[in-house]
């Protein structure tokens, strides 16, 4: 697991709106049984704001990382990455440094 990786998300509940989460949360930190996920929502049912919800691409299509929704869940829940974030980088630390200031 990797800042940054990219899970499905394995809410029955949240998985149609919020197909995938991404791994936020630094390295410094990886003894913890949770880990720091934001939520990647299909455009189609969230109308982002530029720099709190920047798209995010995964497998082809684009989603809107919903910033405010940012969690934590049981890194054993989230099984193996399917894509990474990192080209975002910049994009997701900004959407979070909006929320938080």
């Amino acid at each position: 697991m990797a800042q940054f990786d990219v899970y499905r998300n394995p809410g029955s509940r949240t998985s149609k709106q919020a197909p995938y989460l991404v791994e936020v949360q630094g390295r410094f930190v990886e003894s913890l049984a949770t880990c720091v996920v934001i939520p990647l929502v299909e455009k189609r049912y969230f109308t982002g704001a530029t720099v709190l919800n920047p798209v995010i691409p995964v497998n082809g299509a684009e989603y809107y990382l919903s910033t405010a929704e940012i969690t934590a869940v049981l890194r054993s829940i989230l099984g193996q990455a399917v894509a990474t974030a990192l080209p975002y980088r910049s994009e997701i630390i900004a959407a979070i440094d909006r929320l938080l200031l």
